[in-house]
């Protein structure tokens, strides 16, 4: 399936985020990045099952900055997406390298308002490769 959506340079972008804040190349002002992005009610659905709402996973995230190290690399790989009624529903794989190697493929919720998207929903599977 050819993947033409804009909505891929949105979870290329957080996903860089998340791999600079880890690795502690970020300082505590870009947590706002992270917290703009991700919408009131948002919810993620981890590759064990776990559903965690929005507070409790930026709570997660602020707390994990620098635990990761230098060597820590997340890429993105799209894979699909579809628009329904302005809602982007995108799947990628995202796979994480450094201490241990992890392969993941998950599918986002994402709402796009003058450019700027908001992050609704996650849902994480392991995979293998």
């Amino acid at each position: 399936m050819a993947d033409d959506c804009v909505c891929h340079d949105e979870i290329a972008r957080l996903h860089r985020f998340f791999q600079d804040w880890f690795r502690g190349d970020l300082d505590e002002a870009a947590f706002r990045l992270c917290e703009e992005a991700l919408a009131p009610g948002f919810t993620i659905v981890t590759p064990g099952g776990e559903l965690i709402e929005r507070d409790h996973i930026l709570t997660a995230i602020r707390r994990h900055r620098g635990g990761e190290q230098p060597g820590f690399a997340i890429e993105t790989v799209a894979r699909s997406c579809q628009q329904v009624a302005g809602v982007h529903i995108a799947s990628y794989e995202e796979r994480q390298s450094g201490t241990r190697s992890t392969v993941r493929l998950s599918t986002a919720v994402l709402s796009e308002d003058g450019g700027r998207y908001r992050w609704h929903n996650v849902h994480e599977t392991w995979i293998t490769t």
